[in-house]
């Protein structure tokens, strides 16, 4: 029995300074406008609100911290969700008239039964929680439905509507088994809960098993807690690096410029120094100069009395020789002493003569080392104020700024050892599941065919799914008989005799739109869950840009106009269909259903998206 289904109401883009707003309608919502608005942006930023890991780096969100998405189910219960735009966990709100309610913590990843997070509680509410879905058919092992397995169904980018790949498929080579299984659960309401593994079902099988199972739980549960999806914190962590790159650049710019000035201020100290220890030599100099003057002028001042001593006795008989002491009675003035008086005087003299000079010499290189010291003493002053102010400079601006540029490369530094550590937990989750997957598959495939879980589509479903899709493409006269049944081994469509992946890429959009809406108004039809809505980006594109002959002659047919007036008739309140377009619809349809345009004209309507 089908569950509820989902209409979305509004997708807000909510920051410090402004808010932007798109409305949704029941029935046919069309976006459409210039190029480069933001419509497929939108598409992305809903599919990011309902579990999507992360969400497209453009300019135009950056002033934006968060969204919120509100969405309403069948039993018109009313909720909003609201995320950070970096992504991580959600809070889920109850709308009542009277306003929100108290919020509720939705974890991001998934977990098997529990409603904790935003897949579960989606799936509980639509019908398909506690489903599992086929993963390895040759060793029959199974795995938990998650909303992003529907989600690729519902939400289609413009990127996947003209690929040449099935529908159905990612492309990954892992995990077509179980892509395949979500489109027969959804075909059938039937899962593969009843299916038996083939794995090694030993004690220490499944000892290792839990004990990895433990271990993934808590990893999961950090890294849930966390709020940061892998690629995200592999970019931030290269965003990082680059920040520490510049830091590193920086700093050693500052320290250079910081080694400059203590070398510039070590010379004026080392000036310093010299200055003033030429300053004690001279002080030293000139103490000892001052003695050898006191010793000059007593060596002059006894030599002065040799000479007076002398001269007075030439011309005064009546005194003691100066040089025996004999009295004037014992002289012999006529003969000759040991002393000759006259000898004396004259070098005497001549001694005198020669401590003048010493003294003016002596009195002329005091003068000289006392203008010295003056200079030195004014010169000193001047390397003192520049050595402070070079001492000053280092402590109130480069020594901050290198404290500083050291302190920020530090918190980067730190920083990125805690992105790296996130991003080593993810790694030791994947290694975990690697694991565990090696268990539950030794990597052969030498399972017998016959022991091998059938997969696949069964035929009636796709039978019947395929005649849903020809009477889609057919209501919109598109072109040819419009035979459609399911290929099997290319799990895709074939169109009167035509792979649907070998067309031109204008069809493989609007043939990619059939399924996508064949698949939900089958699920309608035959009361089988479904989430009720879905999103296509450019399945028009023939229209804007066509490829190849098929895409040209679809330009002068009626599909365009024939694939709005089915739309507007099949898909009112009961289901939601939100088509992002270059072009317009057709004018006669915009008062059927919810039109917004983004212009590129700052003076006409909105701009755009953001």
């Amino acid at each position: 029995m089908a569950g509820l289904s989902i209409q979305l109401d509004q997708i807000a883009f909510v920051g410090p300074s402004k808010d932007r707003i798109v409305d949704f309608a029941p029935g046919v919502n069309v976006i459409c406008g210039a190029s480069d608005t933001g419509k497929s942006f939108l598409a992305e930023a809903i599919d990011f609100m309902l579990g999507g890991s992360s969400l497209k780096e453009i300019p135009e969100r950056v002033p934006y911290a968060s969204a919120a998405l509100k969405f309403s189910f069948s039993d018109a219960a009313h909720w909003k969700i609201t995320r950070a735009l970096s992504g991580g966990n959600f809070e889920l709100f109850p709308v009542t008239p009277n306003g929100d309610g108290a919020a509720i913590r939705l974890k991001q990843n998934h977990a098997q039964g529990k409603t904790d997070n935003i897949s579960g509680f989606l799936l509980d509410k639509i019908g398909l929680l506690n489903k599992r879905i086929l993963k390895s058919k040759a060793k029959a092992t199974t795995v938990s439905l998650s909303f992003r397995n529907l989600a690729r169904l519902i939400i289609v980018q413009e990127g996947e509507i003209q690929s040449p790949q099935s529908p159905f498929l990612t492309g990954q080579f892992t995990t077509p088994t179980s892509e395949m299984a979500t489109i027969k659960l959804l075909l059938t309401g039937v899962d593969d809960s009843a299916v038996v593994s083939t794995i090694d079902d030993s004690p220490d099988n499944k000892r290792q098993l839990a004990l990895i199972d433990e271990i993934i739980s808590d990893l999961s549960s950090e890294i849930s807690d966390m709020g940061h999806e892998k690629p995200e914190l592999v970019e931030q962590a290269e965003k990082l690096q680059s920040t520490i790159d510049a830091h590193r650049d920086s700093m050693k710019s500052v320290q250079a410029k910081l080694d400059d000035k203590i070398r510039d201020r070590k010379s004026l100290y080392d000036e310093c120094a010299n200055l003033n220890n030429r300053q004690v030599e001279i002080v030293e100099l000139l103490a000892r100069f001052n003695l050898l003057q006191v010793h000059y002028r007593i060596d002059k001042e006894r030599l002065t009395a040799i000479q007076e001593s002398g001269s007075l006795f030439a011309h005064v008989s009546q005194s003691p020789c100066p040089l025996c002491g004999a009295t004037p009675d014992a002289q012999h003035v006529a003969g000759d002493c040991d002393g000759d008086v006259e000898a004396v005087v004259i070098a005497a003299s001549a001694e005198i003569a020669k401590i003048d000079q010493l003294l003016i010499e002596l009195g002329q290189t005091v003068a000289d080392l006392k203008d010295e010291t003056g200079l030195i003493g004014v010169e000193l002053e001047e390397k003192r104020a520049a050595y402070k102010g070079a001492d000053e400079q280092i402590r109130a601006s480069i020594s901050p700024l290198v404290v500083e540029a050291r302190s920020q490369f530090s918190e980067v530094v730190e920083k990125k050892a805690e992105v790296q550590a996130a991003i080593d937990m993810f790694d030791r989750l994947e290694k975990l599941q690697e694991r565990r997957d090696a268990l539950l598959d030794d990597g052969s495939d030498d399972t017998p065919e016959a022991q091998k879980v059938e997969a696949g589509l069964p035929d009636a479903a796709a039978h019947a799914l395929s005649m849903t899709i020809e009477r889609i493409l057919r209501a919109w006269n598109f072109p040819g008989e419009c035979r459609v049944h399911f290929d099997k081994e290319r799990k895709d469509f074939v169109i009167d005799g035509k792979p649907r992946g070998s067309r031109g890429k204008g069809l493989r959009s609007i043939t990619h739109a059939a399924i996508t809406l064949g698949l939900m108004e089958y699920c309608r039809e035959q009361s089988l869950p479904h989430p009720g809505f879905v999103v296509m980006d450019s399945p028009l594109l023939a229209y804007f840009e066509p490829e190849g002959e098929d895409d040209v002659a679809l330009q002068g047919t009626d599909l365009k106009e024939r694939f709005y007036e089915y739309l507007i008739q099949q898909h009112g309140r009961d289901s939601q269909v939100i088509i992002i377009e270059n072009q317009h619809p057709p004018t006669k349809f915009e008062d059927r259903l919810k039109l917004t345009v983004f212009t590129r004209n700052p003076t006409e309507g909105r701009f755009g998206l953001l």
